[in-house]
């Protein structure tokens, strides 16, 4: 229980850096011309909205790979939107500065929780006995694409015809795409 409160905290942190984020960027973007309300600040506005969705999503969610990759997509969005404003003049250096750092540690914390979540379910996660054999013990992993459990031989065999882990339920669904 001590890790899952761990991750959790770890979780809560970046949803806590995007909350900071948004409370400073906002007042900013106000400050944008009259021309530019309806336009680069409601996109820049958007984009902060879409971050805390997708932190709150991933945070929620058990399988988190496309949440995170949208989450991270919304990041690198954003970070270029800042350069925009500062590059057409409305966003004074300093505010460029703390919120581009703001926007940075965010991607950096999004990155380090994509890469976790990868190792979660690339790793061996437990070892099972199998039955009717002397004590044989069988790593699982976890399939890529759902996250059910996998044991060695079919994660080999995954790796070797597909280039990632996957159960027979998603070993049957690329299949048939590489088919179609």
């Amino acid at each position: 229980m001590a890790e899952e409160t761990k991750g959790e905290q770890e979780e809560l942190i970046i949803q806590q850096k995007v909350y900071d984020m948004i409370m400073y960027a906002y007042p900013a973007v106000e400050q944008f011309p009259k021309s530019q309300k309806f336009s680069l600040a409601q996109d820049m506005k958007k984009c902060l909205d879409n971050i805390m969705r997708y932190v709150i999503a991933a945070n929620k969610k058990y399988t988190k790979k496309t949440t995170l990759q949208e989450l991270d997509i919304e990041v690198a969005a954003l970070k270029i939107y800042i350069r925009m404003a500062r590059d057409l003049g409305y966003l004074p250096p300093k505010k460029y500065e703390v919120w581009t750092k703001m926007a940075v540690e965010v991607g950096r914390m999004v990155g380090g929780w994509i890469k976790a979540d990868r190792a979660k379910m690339n790793i061996p996660e437990k070892e099972k006995e199998t039955e009717g054999e002397e004590k044989q013990n069988e790593i699982m992993y976890r399939c890529s694409e759902c996250g059910e459990e996998i044991i060695g031989k079919i994660k080999q065999y995954s790796e070797k015809h597909f280039g990632a882990a996957y159960c027979y339920k998603c070993q049957k669904k690329h299949k048939a795409e590489y088919r179609g």
